[in-house]
């Protein structure tokens, strides 16, 4: 077979993008700064988001897939938002 038929994909399991960012790093921009834009702080609403995006996206490259979600079930009551889980704060099991 001739490997110059077929064409892979790279970037099929990249997450959605929204210009130069991720969706949830622009969401948390965007939020942040319409925030600010309500409470009449737009430049601090911009600086804030900013910020805050790109702290996600150190965070999210620094822990991989998953990091913010393993966070979220060992520090908070995973109980509530994940039903298919063992509880975090069950530390043995009998049996």
């Amino acid at each position: 077979m001739e490997m110059a038929r077929y064409m892979i994909p790279r970037h099929l399991d990249d997450p959605p993008m929204v210009f130069m960012w991720d969706a949830d790093e622009a969401g948390t921009f965007m939020f942040l700064m319409l925030f600010g834009a309500l409470f009449q702080q737009f430049i601090a609403g911009i600086v804030l988001g900013f910020i805050t995006a790109r702290a996600l996206a150190r965070i999210k490259q620094a822990g991989g897939r998953g990091l913010i979600l393993r966070f979220l079930y060992w520090y908070t009551r995973s109980d509530l938002w994940i039903k298919c889980r063992a509880p975090s704060f069950v530390r043995e099991y009998a049996g």
